[in-house]
Order: structure tokens, then C-alpha cells, then sequence
């Protein structure tokens, strides 16, 4: 029988390079803790640690994306809650000017305080997260989007939209991370009511001026009609419907410091709102009339308190409803005057309170969906370490082993090199 000292040698190598490559993969894997390092650890296992790797990273960017979501809505809500301060502070200051007792420097002081309320609801108006300004829109714009007009302001311009802004994530869902100028301040408001700065501009007014303000209470048209300067008394437009008095006639009378006695203006079904506006211009009462087709209100405005009331027309045994029609107080005073921006404030601070509960419910849904995507990071945490984990214990015995295994494979190999072919030889 023939010994081949080489084969004996090729294979004594073989199993020396196997244990050695045995030993360097286990001594990795005790570095790394990882049982999984390359695809070649575990190919049948390799695809779904990568889709895991790829899942948890999306799950962690969209957990990114909702704490920061979250911290935009909440300075949002921050915003809301000052303005709410500046609103309620406005109301307290109406509730103390709306007396006679007061002296014009006392109103003064009053109206000096509603300026600075003024400037704060601006300033709020302006506010900015990330270096977006939050009631902008979508517009995005690179200064201030609000800003006063006059001095003091009279009125303000607005340079953003009334587009919210949307966050989306990876998962497909999305969420409405702020608030329009619209939804907080009542800006641009679709039923014509004052907004926030408006309605502090028309306070503030009153209280330095003292001027006497009789304004419509609400929006003289029906929904889905306007109502022009054009438009006759007898429209179907009118939210009130007017009713002539007996003689088919509608009179008021205006009675005034300048007027005590009072002035009676007379008009036809068919007469316009210009009309009625040119009339009461005219009438030597003092008293001025305005009318905003945007608003859709009618306003009187005297120095000195005045009365408005239907009388009866010549041969009438009945008035008709023209004050009513207009929505106007039959006593206008200072004290009617701040009870009326009383209840302008009141809106505001409801559109407010509205806009602050939905951004509530929002900061809600975000909070479920942060808890129900940070569960999902764990689960799959947990499934990528059970394929890439390591079992210490086991991997630091098969180290040991292949160690003790590769020491006799040296061992072997040296007493075979010490053999000659007389040591073969029966």
C-alpha cells in the first residue's frame, strides 16, 4: 500500500483553515454580539433583517416627524393661549369703560392699554417655529406676514394664505400641524364678523375718542345673498324682513343733542339702503351712516349719545320695522356702544376657543399615532434581535471548543512533519 504524505498534509491544512475560519467567525461575533453580520452568516435569514432594518428606520423618522409636529402644534397652542389673555384683558377693559362715571382721561388710559394688547395680538399673529411663521399658510413668507397699517394702527395687512400646514409620514398618513390666520384671529372671516384686530382697533377707538358707535348687531342678508347700497328696503336679501307701517310707509325718527326734538326721515319700500344712508347723512342729527358691503352691516356714528326709533309716517296707525331690519340699538350710548364690542369680543374668543379645541384633538391623534408607531419600533426591535443577536454563552463554548479542536490540529500537523517513510514500514 502506497502512503501519500501529501494527501495527508492537504487535508490536515484543509481542517487547520476550516477551524481557523471557525474560530475568527465565532471571535466576531463575540465582538459584535451579533450572530448576523454579513449575508453570508445567514442567507435564509438575511432578507427579513434587512426589510427590518429598513422598517424600524422609517418607523424612527416618522416618530422624528411627529415630535417635531407635535412641538409646532403645541407653540401654536401657546399662541392661542396668550391671545385668549389678550382677549379676556380686552373684555375686563370694555366692562370698565362701559359707564358714565368714567373721566375722557380715564377712557384715554383705557384705550392706551387696548393699543398695547393691540401690538401683543400682532406679535402673536407673527409667531414662528422652526423658522416658519405658523399663521402664514402655506405662503411661507420670508418677514413678518402681519403688519399694522397707520399710526396708531388702524387696520392690518395680512401676506400669507389660509392653506393650513400638512405634515405627511412615511406610513402614509398626514396631519394638520397648524392653524390659519383665518381659524385663530377670525381674519377675513366668512360671515363678515370683525376680526381680532379689528375688533381691538374699534375699542380702543371708542375709549380714546368717546365717540358714540351704533353698529348692526349682525349681518343684515341671508345666507347666500348680498345685500349692495342698490339694494330697496323691500328686498328678499334682508335677514329681517321689512314691514311698512298702515301707510305703506317706513319712518324713523333720530333724536340727538344736536336734534333733541328729535328728526323724522320718511321712505318707500322701494328706496335703497343708499338711500336710507344719504338721509340720515343729511338729517342735521349729528348723526353719520356707513355702510360695508364686506361686512354687511350699517353703522351710525355721533360725538354725543342719540336715540333711533320707527315712528308711524303721516295718517299711520302703525310703525314699521326698519330699526329692527337693521340691527341697530335704539339707544345709542357709550355704555350700548362698549356692550356691543363686548359681544364682538365674545365671538372672537369663541372662534378662538373652537379653533384651540380641533388643534387639541390633532395634538391628540398625533399622540396615538406616536404611541402606536414607537410599539411598532419595539416589536420589530425585538424580531431583528432574535435573527441578529447572539447567544454569548453558546458562541463563547464553540469558541472554546474550535480553539481546543484547532491547538490538537497544530499538535497533528507537527508529529506528522516529524515522520519519515521508516516510520510507515510494516
Amino acid at each position: 500500500m502506497r502512503i501519500a504524505t501529501s494527501s495527508l498534509y492537504d487535508q490536515q491544512i484543509a481542517a487547520i483553515d476550516n477551524l481557523v475560519a471557525q474560530q475568527a467567525q465565532y471571535g466576531n461575533t463575540l465582538s459584535t454580539g451579533k450572530q448576523l453580520n454579513q449575508p453570508s452568516d445567514n442567507p435564509t435569514q438575511i432578507a427579513q433583517d434587512l426589510g427590518l432594518h429598513t422598517a424600524i428606520s422609517e418607523e424612527n423618522q416618522t416618530s422624528t416627524n411627529i415630535q417635531n409636529a407635535t412641538a409646532e402644534m403645541t407653540t401654536v397652542d401657546g399662541s392661542l393661549s396668550s391671545l385668549t389673555n389678550i382677549l379676556q384683558s380686552a373684555r375686563s377693559l370694555a366692562v370698565q369703560g362701559a359707564t358714565d362715571a368714567l373721566s375722557p382721561a380715564q377712557q384715554r388710559s383705557l384705550a392706551s392699554q387696548v393699543d398695547g394688547l393691540l401690538q401683543e395680538a400682532i406679535g402673536l399673529a407673527n409667531t414662528q417655529y422652526g423658522g416658519t411663521y405658523v399663521f402664514a399658510g402655506t405662503a411661507a413668507p420670508s418677514s413678518p406676514p402681519v403688519s399694522g397699517n397707520g399710526q396708531p394702527v388702524s387696520s392690518v395687512t395680512f401676506t400669507g394664505n389660509f392653506e393650513a400646514q400638512q405634515q405627511r409620514f412615511t406610513n402614509g398618513q398626514s396631519t394638520t400641524t397648524s392653524v390659519t390666520l383665518q381659524q385663530a384671529f377670525n381674519y377675513g372671516a366668512t360671515d363678515g364678523s370683525p376680526d381680532v384686530f379689528q375688533t381691538l382697533v374699534n375699542l380702543r377707538d371708542t375709549l380714546a375718542n368717546g365717540s358714540i358707535v351704533d353698529q348692526s348687531g349682525a349681518q343684515l342678508n341671508k345666507a347666500g345673498t348680498v345685500i349692495t347700497p342698490a339694494t330697496q328696503l323691500n328686498s328678499p336679501s334682508l335677514r329681517t324682513a321689512l314691514v311698512p307701517d298702515s301707510a305703506g310707509k317706513i319712518s324713523i325718527q333720530i333724536a340727538s343733542a344736536a336734534a333733541p326734538n328729535g328728526v323724522t326721515l320718511t321712505f318707500g319700500p322701494t328706496s335703497t339702503v343708499a338711500n336710507v344712508v344719504s338721509a340720515i347723512n343729511g338729517s342735521g342729527t349729528g348723526v353719520t351712516a356707513t355702510f360695508d358691503a364686506q361686512t354687511q352691516r350699517i353703522s351710525l356714528a355721533a360725538a354725543q349719545p342719540f336715540q333711533i326709533a320707527d315712528v308711524p309716517s303721516p295718517g299711520a296707525s302703525t310703525s314699521s320695522n326698519l330699526v329692527e331690519a337693521l340691527s341697530v340699538a335704539p339707544q345709542a350710548d357709550m355704555v350700548n356702544n362698549l356692550s356691543t364690542q363686548i359681544g364682538a369680543i365674545d365671538h372672537v374668543l369663541n372662534v378662538v376657543t373652537t379653533t384651540r379645541a380641533q388643534l387639541g384633538g390633532n395634538i391628540q391623534t398625533l399622540g396615538a399615532l406616536g404611541t402606536t408607531t414607537s410599539s411598532q419600533v419595539a416589536n420589530d426591535t425585538a424580531v431583528q434581535s432574535s435573527i441578529e443577536d447572539a447567544d454569548i454563552a453558546k458562541v463563547v463554548s464553540q469558541f472554546s471548543q474550535t480553539q481546543t479542536a484547532l491547538q490538537a490540529a497544530y499538535a497533528t500537523t507537527s508529529r506528522l512533519e516529524g515522520k519519515t517513510l521508516i516510520d510507515y514500514l510494516p
